[in-house]
């Protein structure tokens, strides 16, 4: 094994090179940092180009999305309609994800119905099996729309229904109703 030089005092930078290189380092660190870093970790925008980059939509969806998490929710209404379907009314609020399902057995159906107040949420119809740990489930169907309606029947034990996701920045009320064989209809909690 070599040891490299030891390089001479004249080739060492100087104090004031060593000075320079250090003021542009922090230089172009202020410069990410207010450009990039705060439009898209926090939706702050100081200069306009998070905005034309598209970062800053993406820190206000992470900023709403921390709030609405932290931010306690109206209770869903829970209602029985005339014609013996159990109906939920719940408010999504701005990120904010809810999950209503039903539970069934196998081979029971369901006739099912749901909107929004006009606005599109990210939806996935799916399942979870009885005794499951949550991380086994069956999607049905997934996408962003206002409204789904239908027929299931079940194909195994267990709750089958919905998570809607608001991923807009304004509240969206959801109307979902369920008439059928199942044991409960309801919002989870768990």
């Amino acid at each position: 094994m070599t040891n490299a030089p030891t390089p001479g005092s004249a080739e060492l930078p100087t104090l004031r090179q060593l000075n320079r290189a250090t003021l542009l380092a922090v230089g172009a660190a202020a410069v990410i940092l207010v450009t990039t870093v705060l439009p898209a970790e926090y939706g702050v925008d100081p200069t306009g180009v998070g905005t034309a980059l598209g970062l800053t939509a993406m820190g206000q969806m992470k900023q709403g999305a921390a709030a609405g998490a932290k931010a306690p929710g109206d209770a869903p209404e829970t209602t029985t309609l005339p014609d013996g379907a159990t109906q939920i009314r719940l408010t999504l609020r701005p990120y904010q994800g809810i999950e209503a399902k039903a539970t069934m057995k196998a081979g029971q159906e369901m006739q099912y119905r749901w909107s929004t107040d006009g606005s599109a949420v990210e939806f996935e119809f799916h399942g979870d099996p009885e005794g499951g740990d949550g991380t086994d489930y069956t999607s049905y169907e997934k996408g962003d729309a206002a409204s789904g309606e239908g027929t299931f029947r079940a194909a195994f034990a267990g709750r089958h229904g919905w998570y809607w996701k608001n991923n807009s920045n304004k509240p969206i009320v959801v109307t979902a109703s369920a008439k059928g064989d199942f044991e409960r209809f309801a919002v989870l909690t768990d």
